[in-house]
Protein backbone atom coordinates (compact mmCIF):
# COMPACT_ATOMS: atom_id res chain seq x y z
CA UNK A 1 0.00 0.00 0.00
CA UNK A 2 1.43 3.19 -1.04
CA UNK A 3 1.77 6.17 1.60
CA UNK A 4 -0.66 7.99 0.29
CA UNK A 5 -3.39 5.33 0.82
CA UNK A 6 -1.91 4.45 4.06
CA UNK A 7 -2.48 7.90 5.11
CA UNK A 8 -6.53 7.94 3.83
CA UNK A 9 -6.89 4.66 5.61
CA UNK A 10 -5.53 6.34 9.53
CA UNK A 11 -7.59 9.36 8.82
CA UNK A 12 -11.13 7.38 8.35
CA UNK A 13 -9.80 4.36 10.45
CA UNK A 14 -8.86 1.52 8.33
CA UNK A 15 -6.43 -1.19 8.91
CA UNK A 16 -3.33 0.31 7.12
CA UNK A 17 -0.75 -2.64 7.64
CA UNK A 18 0.47 -4.86 4.44
CA UNK A 19 -0.26 -7.93 5.68
CA UNK A 20 -3.55 -8.99 6.48
CA UNK A 21 -6.18 -7.85 3.49
CA UNK A 22 -9.46 -10.09 4.57
CA UNK A 23 -9.10 -8.41 7.97
CA UNK A 24 -8.83 -4.80 6.20
CA UNK A 25 -11.49 -5.77 3.83
CA UNK A 26 -13.50 -6.49 6.99
CA UNK A 27 -13.15 -3.74 9.12
CA UNK A 28 -13.40 -1.54 5.87
CA UNK A 29 -16.98 -3.44 5.74
CA UNK A 30 -17.55 -3.06 9.48
CA UNK A 31 -17.09 0.97 8.79
CA UNK A 32 -19.05 1.30 5.95
CA UNK A 33 -22.23 -0.59 7.97
CA UNK A 34 -22.10 1.40 10.88
CA UNK A 35 -21.67 4.95 9.29
CA UNK A 36 -24.90 3.86 7.05
CA UNK A 37 -26.40 2.67 10.18
CA UNK A 38 -25.80 5.94 11.89
CA UNK A 39 -27.14 8.04 9.11
CA UNK A 40 -30.47 5.76 8.56
CA UNK A 41 -31.02 6.33 11.84
CA UNK A 42 -30.87 9.67 11.78
CA UNK A 43 -33.14 9.84 8.69
CA UNK A 44 -35.48 8.36 10.30
CA UNK A 45 -35.47 9.85 13.69
CA UNK A 46 -38.90 10.92 14.53
CA UNK A 47 -39.47 14.60 14.19
CA UNK A 48 -40.32 17.27 16.78
CA UNK A 49 -44.14 17.25 17.79
CA UNK A 50 -45.33 20.84 17.26
CA UNK A 51 -46.51 22.77 20.48
CA UNK A 52 -49.13 25.31 21.07
CA UNK A 53 -46.75 27.82 21.40
CA UNK A 54 -45.53 27.25 17.77
CA UNK A 55 -48.78 27.12 16.21
CA UNK A 56 -49.57 30.06 17.38
CA UNK A 57 -46.27 31.52 15.89
CA UNK A 58 -47.02 29.92 12.71
CA UNK A 59 -50.57 31.55 12.85
CA UNK A 60 -49.69 34.87 13.86
CA UNK A 61 -46.92 35.08 10.81
CA UNK A 62 -49.15 33.03 8.08
CA UNK A 63 -52.50 33.52 8.73
CA UNK A 64 -54.08 35.73 5.54
CA UNK A 65 -56.87 37.59 7.84
CA UNK A 66 -54.33 39.01 9.92
CA UNK A 67 -52.45 39.73 6.96
CA UNK A 68 -55.76 41.71 5.25
CA UNK A 69 -55.59 43.14 9.01
CA UNK A 70 -52.25 44.87 8.81
CA UNK A 71 -52.60 46.06 5.04
CA UNK A 72 -56.19 47.48 6.59
CA UNK A 73 -54.06 49.61 8.89
CA UNK A 74 -51.62 50.72 6.11
CA UNK A 75 -54.47 52.09 4.14
CA UNK A 76 -56.38 53.80 7.04
CA UNK A 77 -52.55 55.70 7.68
CA UNK A 78 -52.40 56.44 3.45
CA UNK A 79 -55.99 57.94 4.31
CA UNK A 80 -55.00 60.02 7.03
CA UNK A 81 -51.51 61.12 4.79
CA UNK A 82 -54.30 61.85 1.76
CA UNK A 83 -56.99 64.36 4.53
CA UNK A 84 -53.77 66.10 6.11
CA UNK A 85 -52.37 66.95 2.23
CA UNK A 86 -55.74 68.14 0.63
CA UNK A 87 -54.95 71.30 3.61
CA UNK A 88 -51.85 72.19 1.08
CA UNK A 89 -54.55 72.25 -2.15
CA UNK A 90 -52.80 71.48 -5.51
CA UNK A 91 -50.72 72.84 -8.06
CA UNK A 92 -51.48 71.73 -11.74
CA UNK A 93 -49.92 71.85 -14.86
CA UNK A 94 -52.48 73.17 -17.74
CA UNK A 95 -52.04 73.74 -21.28
CA UNK A 96 -54.38 74.17 -23.86
CA UNK A 97 -54.82 74.70 -27.74
CA UNK A 98 -57.73 76.26 -29.26
CA UNK A 99 -58.65 77.33 -32.56
CA UNK A 100 -61.05 80.84 -33.24
CA UNK A 101 -63.10 82.00 -36.12
CA UNK A 102 -61.79 85.80 -35.46
CA UNK A 103 -58.48 86.70 -34.26
CA UNK A 104 -57.73 87.48 -30.30
CA UNK A 105 -54.95 88.78 -28.71
CA UNK A 106 -52.65 86.78 -26.89
CA UNK A 107 -53.67 88.43 -23.31
CA UNK A 108 -56.19 90.88 -22.44
CA UNK A 109 -55.60 94.36 -23.49
CA UNK A 110 -57.20 97.44 -22.65
CA UNK A 111 -58.16 100.17 -25.33
CA UNK A 112 -55.17 102.69 -24.27
CA UNK A 113 -52.63 99.79 -25.00
CA UNK A 114 -53.30 98.97 -28.07
CA UNK A 115 -54.25 102.03 -29.46
CA UNK A 116 -50.25 103.21 -28.61
CA UNK A 117 -48.99 101.39 -31.12
CA UNK A 118 -51.54 98.82 -32.78
CA UNK A 119 -48.81 97.47 -35.01
CA UNK A 120 -47.37 95.31 -32.40
CA UNK A 121 -50.47 94.17 -30.89
CA UNK A 122 -50.49 90.05 -31.15
CA UNK A 123 -53.39 88.32 -32.73
CA UNK A 124 -53.87 85.18 -33.39
CA UNK A 125 -56.52 82.48 -34.79
CA UNK A 126 -54.58 79.79 -33.18
CA UNK A 127 -53.95 80.32 -29.59
CA UNK A 128 -51.05 78.08 -27.37
CA UNK A 129 -51.55 78.39 -23.40
CA UNK A 130 -49.08 76.75 -20.82
CA UNK A 131 -48.79 77.35 -17.02
CA UNK A 132 -49.46 76.67 -13.47
CA UNK A 133 -52.41 76.95 -11.47
CA UNK A 134 -52.12 76.51 -7.78
CA UNK A 135 -55.91 75.87 -5.63
CA UNK A 136 -56.61 75.72 -1.78
CA UNK A 137 -59.34 76.09 -0.05
CA UNK A 138 -59.08 78.61 2.88
CA UNK A 139 -62.34 77.85 4.26
CA UNK A 140 -64.87 74.20 3.58
CA UNK A 141 -66.98 75.02 7.06
CA UNK A 142 -64.50 72.71 9.01
CA UNK A 143 -65.21 69.81 6.74
CA UNK A 144 -61.77 69.07 5.99
CA UNK A 145 -60.83 69.41 9.66
CA UNK A 146 -63.59 66.80 10.42
CA UNK A 147 -61.77 64.61 7.88
CA UNK A 148 -59.10 64.33 9.09
CA UNK A 149 -60.20 63.78 12.78
CA UNK A 150 -62.09 61.02 10.93
CA UNK A 151 -59.52 59.54 9.30
CA UNK A 152 -57.21 59.60 12.05
CA UNK A 153 -59.57 57.91 14.67
CA UNK A 154 -60.07 55.30 11.40
CA UNK A 155 -56.40 54.56 12.29
CA UNK A 156 -56.21 53.93 15.56
CA UNK A 157 -59.47 51.97 15.15
CA UNK A 158 -57.43 49.93 12.97
CA UNK A 159 -54.81 49.40 15.61
CA UNK A 160 -57.36 48.21 17.85
CA UNK A 161 -59.24 46.00 15.57
CA UNK A 162 -55.63 44.17 14.42
CA UNK A 163 -54.96 43.67 18.17
CA UNK A 164 -58.62 42.03 18.46
CA UNK A 165 -57.79 39.94 15.66
CA UNK A 166 -54.87 38.41 16.74
CA UNK A 167 -56.56 37.55 20.09
CA UNK A 168 -59.66 35.57 18.09
CA UNK A 169 -56.94 34.16 16.14
CA UNK A 170 -54.65 33.03 19.03
CA UNK A 171 -58.03 31.43 20.82
CA UNK A 172 -59.20 30.04 17.49
CA UNK A 173 -55.83 28.34 17.19
CA UNK A 174 -55.88 27.28 21.02
CA UNK A 175 -59.01 25.54 20.89
CA UNK A 176 -58.43 23.93 17.51
CA UNK A 177 -55.14 22.57 19.12
CA UNK A 178 -56.63 21.10 22.20
CA UNK A 179 -59.93 19.83 20.64
CA UNK A 180 -57.45 17.95 18.27
CA UNK A 181 -55.78 16.73 21.36
CA UNK A 182 -58.85 15.63 22.97
CA UNK A 183 -60.16 13.93 19.75
CA UNK A 184 -56.74 11.86 19.56
CA UNK A 185 -57.48 11.23 23.29
CA UNK A 186 -60.71 9.93 22.58
CA UNK A 187 -59.70 7.97 19.61
CA UNK A 188 -57.15 6.05 21.49
CA UNK A 189 -59.41 5.38 24.04
CA UNK A 190 -61.97 3.96 21.50
CA UNK A 191 -59.00 2.15 20.31
CA UNK A 192 -58.47 0.26 23.53
CA UNK A 193 -62.67 -0.25 24.21
CA UNK A 194 -62.51 -1.99 20.62
CA UNK A 195 -59.80 -4.15 21.08
CA UNK A 196 -61.30 -4.99 24.52
CA UNK A 197 -64.08 -6.32 22.46
CA UNK A 198 -62.43 -7.82 20.21
CA UNK A 199 -61.13 -10.15 22.63
CA UNK A 200 -64.47 -11.10 23.97
CA UNK A 201 -65.86 -11.53 21.09
CA UNK A 202 -63.13 -13.61 19.97
CA UNK A 203 -63.36 -15.57 23.66
CA UNK A 204 -67.03 -16.17 23.52
CA UNK A 205 -66.69 -17.32 19.82
CA UNK A 206 -64.46 -19.78 21.47
CA UNK A 207 -66.51 -20.78 24.18
CA UNK A 208 -69.49 -20.87 21.84
CA UNK A 209 -67.61 -23.85 19.86
CA UNK A 210 -67.12 -25.84 23.19
CA UNK A 211 -70.78 -25.12 24.20
CA UNK A 212 -70.07 -23.06 27.16
CA UNK A 213 -71.47 -20.12 25.85
CA UNK A 214 -74.90 -19.26 23.84
CA UNK A 215 -74.92 -17.71 20.26
CA UNK A 216 -77.05 -15.00 21.47
CA UNK A 217 -74.15 -14.01 23.72
CA UNK A 218 -71.72 -13.43 20.70
CA UNK A 219 -74.15 -11.45 18.65
CA UNK A 220 -74.77 -8.94 21.49
CA UNK A 221 -70.59 -8.81 21.36
CA UNK A 222 -70.61 -8.90 17.57
CA UNK A 223 -73.38 -5.76 17.82
CA UNK A 224 -70.81 -3.98 20.30
CA UNK A 225 -68.08 -4.22 18.53
CA UNK A 226 -69.96 -2.77 15.51
CA UNK A 227 -71.17 -0.29 17.25
CA UNK A 228 -67.49 1.04 19.02
CA UNK A 229 -66.43 0.92 15.46
CA UNK A 230 -69.06 3.15 14.12
CA UNK A 231 -68.22 5.35 16.85
CA UNK A 232 -63.87 5.29 16.24
CA UNK A 233 -64.82 6.30 12.46
CA UNK A 234 -66.55 9.27 13.90
CA UNK A 235 -64.07 10.46 16.30
CA UNK A 236 -61.57 10.17 13.05
CA UNK A 237 -63.98 11.97 10.72
CA UNK A 238 -63.86 14.49 13.41
CA UNK A 239 -60.14 14.46 14.04
CA UNK A 240 -59.93 14.91 10.42
CA UNK A 241 -62.07 18.26 10.23
CA UNK A 242 -60.25 19.81 13.20
CA UNK A 243 -57.25 19.67 11.76
CA UNK A 244 -58.05 20.70 8.60
CA UNK A 245 -59.65 23.64 10.27
CA UNK A 246 -56.29 24.28 12.07
CA UNK A 247 -54.30 23.94 8.88
CA UNK A 248 -56.28 26.85 7.08
CA UNK A 249 -55.63 29.02 10.21
CA UNK A 250 -51.74 28.15 10.70
CA UNK A 251 -51.86 28.72 6.51
CA UNK A 252 -49.38 25.34 6.21
CA UNK A 253 -49.77 22.27 3.75
CA UNK A 254 -49.22 19.65 6.69
CA UNK A 255 -49.56 19.68 10.57
CA UNK A 256 -47.50 16.41 11.33
CA UNK A 257 -47.78 15.39 15.33
CA UNK A 258 -48.71 17.88 18.02
CA UNK A 259 -47.21 18.05 21.49
CA UNK A 260 -49.44 16.25 23.91
CA UNK A 261 -50.92 18.32 26.64
CA UNK A 262 -52.36 15.74 29.62
CA UNK A 263 -54.98 18.49 31.54
CA UNK A 264 -55.30 15.97 34.32
CA UNK A 265 -52.32 17.07 35.33
CA UNK A 266 -53.04 20.34 35.64
CA UNK A 267 -54.05 22.55 38.84
CA UNK A 268 -57.60 22.94 38.44
CA UNK A 269 -60.26 25.28 40.14
CA UNK A 270 -63.15 27.27 39.87
CA UNK A 271 -63.43 31.17 39.72
CA UNK A 272 -65.42 33.48 41.93
CA UNK A 273 -64.03 36.30 40.54
CA UNK A 274 -66.96 39.25 39.29
CA UNK A 275 -64.77 40.63 35.75
CA UNK A 276 -67.74 42.67 34.72
CA UNK A 277 -65.60 45.65 36.65
CA UNK A 278 -62.91 45.12 33.63
CA UNK A 279 -65.36 45.92 30.58
CA UNK A 280 -64.85 49.44 30.36
CA UNK A 281 -61.23 48.96 30.22
CA UNK A 282 -61.52 46.04 27.34
CA UNK A 283 -61.26 47.00 23.54
CA UNK A 284 -64.07 45.97 22.56
CA UNK A 285 -65.73 48.52 23.86
CA UNK A 286 -63.18 50.96 23.12
CA UNK A 287 -63.89 50.37 19.38
CA UNK A 288 -67.26 50.51 19.81
CA UNK A 289 -66.90 54.12 21.51
CA UNK A 290 -64.71 55.27 18.45
CA UNK A 291 -67.29 54.27 15.75
CA UNK A 292 -69.50 56.57 17.76
CA UNK A 293 -67.26 59.05 17.86
CA UNK A 294 -66.07 58.75 14.19
CA UNK A 295 -70.14 59.25 13.66
CA UNK A 296 -70.59 62.05 15.54
CA UNK A 297 -67.74 63.61 13.66
CA UNK A 298 -69.51 62.87 10.39
CA UNK A 299 -72.30 64.60 11.60
CA UNK A 300 -70.27 67.59 12.10
CA UNK A 301 -68.80 66.97 8.72
CA UNK A 302 -72.37 67.47 7.18
CA UNK A 303 -73.33 69.94 9.00
CA UNK A 304 -70.47 72.00 7.31
CA UNK A 305 -72.12 72.34 3.91
CA UNK A 306 -74.38 74.71 5.37
CA UNK A 307 -71.13 77.19 5.75
CA UNK A 308 -69.80 79.18 2.65
CA UNK A 309 -66.51 78.19 0.83
CA UNK A 310 -63.68 80.08 -0.10
CA UNK A 311 -61.32 79.06 -2.71
CA UNK A 312 -57.98 80.58 -3.00
CA UNK A 313 -57.06 80.43 -6.69
CA UNK A 314 -53.55 81.35 -8.66
CA UNK A 315 -52.20 81.00 -12.01
CA UNK A 316 -49.12 81.86 -13.76
CA UNK A 317 -48.33 81.17 -17.51
CA UNK A 318 -47.71 81.53 -21.26
CA UNK A 319 -50.38 82.19 -24.43
CA UNK A 320 -48.51 82.22 -27.58
CA UNK A 321 -49.48 81.36 -31.37
CA UNK A 322 -48.75 82.74 -34.79
CA UNK A 323 -50.06 86.09 -36.05
CA UNK A 324 -52.78 85.94 -38.09
CA UNK A 325 -53.01 86.91 -41.74
CA UNK A 326 -54.33 90.56 -40.81
CA UNK A 327 -51.84 91.17 -38.51
CA UNK A 328 -49.24 93.75 -39.56
CA UNK A 329 -46.72 90.38 -38.43
CA UNK A 330 -48.52 88.10 -39.54
CA UNK A 331 -47.04 84.44 -38.99
CA UNK A 332 -44.21 85.80 -36.62
CA UNK A 333 -45.21 83.52 -33.84
CA UNK A 334 -45.36 86.00 -30.26
CA UNK A 335 -46.42 85.01 -26.40
CA UNK A 336 -47.64 86.92 -23.69
CA UNK A 337 -46.92 86.57 -19.66
CA UNK A 338 -50.05 86.17 -17.81
CA UNK A 339 -50.67 85.73 -14.20
CA UNK A 340 -53.61 85.60 -11.81
CA UNK A 341 -55.21 85.21 -7.99
CA UNK A 342 -58.19 85.62 -6.83
CA UNK A 343 -60.67 84.23 -4.05
CA UNK A 344 -63.92 82.34 -4.63
CA UNK A 345 -66.66 82.33 -2.36
CA UNK A 346 -69.47 79.52 -2.91
CA UNK A 347 -72.33 79.23 -0.62
CA UNK A 348 -75.23 76.58 -1.31
CA UNK A 349 -78.41 78.22 -0.47
CA UNK A 350 -80.68 75.71 -1.78
CA UNK A 351 -80.51 72.20 -3.16
CA UNK A 352 -83.59 70.88 -2.73
CA UNK A 353 -83.00 69.03 0.44
CA UNK A 354 -79.86 67.33 -0.06
CA UNK A 355 -77.86 68.71 2.61
CA UNK A 356 -80.80 67.71 5.03
CA UNK A 357 -81.05 64.73 3.92
CA UNK A 358 -77.11 63.91 4.26
CA UNK A 359 -77.33 65.55 7.85
CA UNK A 360 -80.47 62.94 8.64
CA UNK A 361 -78.37 59.98 7.60
CA UNK A 362 -75.49 61.23 10.07
CA UNK A 363 -77.37 61.34 12.84
CA UNK A 364 -79.28 58.42 12.57
CA UNK A 365 -75.74 56.20 12.28
CA UNK A 366 -74.76 58.23 15.09
CA UNK A 367 -77.40 57.00 17.02
CA UNK A 368 -77.05 53.76 15.98
CA UNK A 369 -73.71 53.33 16.62
CA UNK A 370 -74.83 54.24 20.22
CA UNK A 371 -77.22 51.13 20.46
CA UNK A 372 -74.49 48.93 19.13
CA UNK A 373 -72.04 50.09 21.67
CA UNK A 374 -74.75 48.98 24.35
CA UNK A 375 -75.05 46.07 22.58
CA UNK A 376 -71.26 45.31 22.80
CA UNK A 377 -71.37 46.78 26.56
CA UNK A 378 -74.37 44.23 27.56
CA UNK A 379 -73.13 40.97 25.28
CA UNK A 380 -69.70 41.25 27.10
CA UNK A 381 -71.22 41.48 30.40
CA UNK A 382 -72.99 38.43 29.73
CA UNK A 383 -69.79 36.49 27.53
CA UNK A 384 -68.01 37.24 30.83
CA UNK A 385 -70.90 35.56 33.19
CA UNK A 386 -70.77 32.62 30.86
CA UNK A 387 -67.08 32.26 30.82
CA UNK A 388 -66.68 31.97 34.68
CA UNK A 389 -69.99 29.42 34.57
CA UNK A 390 -67.99 27.26 32.02
CA UNK A 391 -65.07 27.01 33.67
CA UNK A 392 -66.77 25.93 37.34
CA UNK A 393 -68.86 23.56 35.02
CA UNK A 394 -66.05 21.83 33.44
CA UNK A 395 -64.23 21.43 37.12
CA UNK A 396 -67.63 19.96 38.72
CA UNK A 397 -67.18 18.00 35.77
CA UNK A 398 -64.02 16.43 36.02
CA UNK A 399 -64.15 15.98 39.51
CA UNK A 400 -67.73 14.41 38.96
CA UNK A 401 -66.42 12.41 36.09
CA UNK A 402 -62.68 11.43 37.48
CA UNK A 403 -65.08 9.50 40.83
CA UNK A 404 -67.29 7.82 38.01
CA UNK A 405 -64.52 6.71 36.24
CA UNK A 406 -62.84 4.83 39.01
CA UNK A 407 -66.45 3.46 40.43
CA UNK A 408 -66.92 2.18 36.57
CA UNK A 409 -63.56 0.69 36.05
CA UNK A 410 -63.76 -1.44 39.22
CA UNK A 411 -67.66 -2.74 38.55
CA UNK A 412 -66.00 -3.76 34.94
CA UNK A 413 -63.49 -6.12 36.88
CA UNK A 414 -66.54 -7.51 39.04
CA UNK A 415 -68.68 -8.00 36.07
CA UNK A 416 -65.71 -9.56 34.20
CA UNK A 417 -65.10 -11.71 37.01
CA UNK A 418 -68.39 -12.97 37.55
CA UNK A 419 -69.46 -13.28 33.63
CA UNK A 420 -65.89 -15.53 33.20
CA UNK A 421 -67.91 -17.63 36.41
CA UNK A 422 -71.12 -17.61 34.61
CA UNK A 423 -72.63 -15.87 37.43
CA UNK A 424 -73.49 -12.93 34.90
CA UNK A 425 -74.85 -12.95 31.77
CA UNK A 426 -73.41 -10.91 28.51
CA UNK A 427 -75.77 -7.97 29.17
CA UNK A 428 -74.51 -7.04 32.49
CA UNK A 429 -70.24 -7.26 31.11
CA UNK A 430 -71.27 -5.04 28.29
CA UNK A 431 -73.35 -2.58 29.84
CA UNK A 432 -70.33 -2.35 32.15
CA UNK A 433 -67.44 -1.85 29.91
CA UNK A 434 -69.99 0.68 27.73
CA UNK A 435 -70.26 2.37 31.43
CA UNK A 436 -66.73 2.44 32.01
CA UNK A 437 -66.20 4.01 28.17
CA UNK A 438 -68.50 6.71 28.87
CA UNK A 439 -67.02 7.85 31.89
CA UNK A 440 -63.60 7.55 30.59
CA UNK A 441 -64.73 9.39 27.48
CA UNK A 442 -66.52 12.42 30.00
CA UNK A 443 -62.96 12.52 31.80
CA UNK A 444 -61.15 12.87 28.95
CA UNK A 445 -63.66 15.83 27.52
CA UNK A 446 -64.22 17.49 30.84
CA UNK A 447 -59.83 17.64 31.43
CA UNK A 448 -59.86 19.64 27.67
CA UNK A 449 -63.17 21.14 28.13
CA UNK A 450 -61.64 23.18 31.38
CA UNK A 451 -58.55 24.22 28.85
CA UNK A 452 -60.46 25.52 26.17
CA UNK A 453 -63.25 27.36 29.00
CA UNK A 454 -59.67 28.69 30.61
CA UNK A 455 -58.69 30.31 26.81
CA UNK A 456 -62.23 31.73 25.84
CA UNK A 457 -61.88 33.68 29.69
CA UNK A 458 -58.35 34.99 28.28
CA UNK A 459 -59.81 35.65 25.05
CA UNK A 460 -62.89 37.54 26.56
CA UNK A 461 -60.10 39.69 28.86
CA UNK A 462 -58.31 40.25 25.67
CA UNK A 463 -54.65 38.55 27.54
CA UNK A 464 -54.69 35.65 25.00
CA UNK A 465 -51.67 37.68 23.98
CA UNK A 466 -49.82 37.82 27.26
CA UNK A 467 -49.99 34.05 27.39
CA UNK A 468 -49.78 32.39 23.70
Amino acid sequence: MSSVAMNRAERLGWPSGEAGGAPRRAARLLWLLGACAVLLAWSVAPARALTLKQCVELALKNNPSLQAGRTGLKLAHSELSEQRSRNFGRLEMVSSYTRYNLPRTLAPMTPAAIMGDPTSVATTENLFTAGLVYEVALFTGFAQTRSIEIAALQKEMGKVDLRLSREQLIYNVKTLYVKILAQKAQEKAQRAYLKALQRLHDDIAYQLKLGKKARVDLLKAAADLEKARATLFKITAATKNLTAGLLALLDVGSLGELEEIDPTRRAMSAVQQDFTGRIPELRRLKVAQMEVDKNRLQVERANSEYFPQVVLSMGYGHNFGPNDSSNYHSGDWRDEEVWQAGLMLKWNLFDFGVRSAKLKKARLRQRQSRYRRRQTELELRRALEEAVTKINTAVAEFKSARSELAMTKETEAIEQVRFDKGAADINDLLYAKARNQMALSRYINAGYNYMISRFYLDYLLERGEEKR
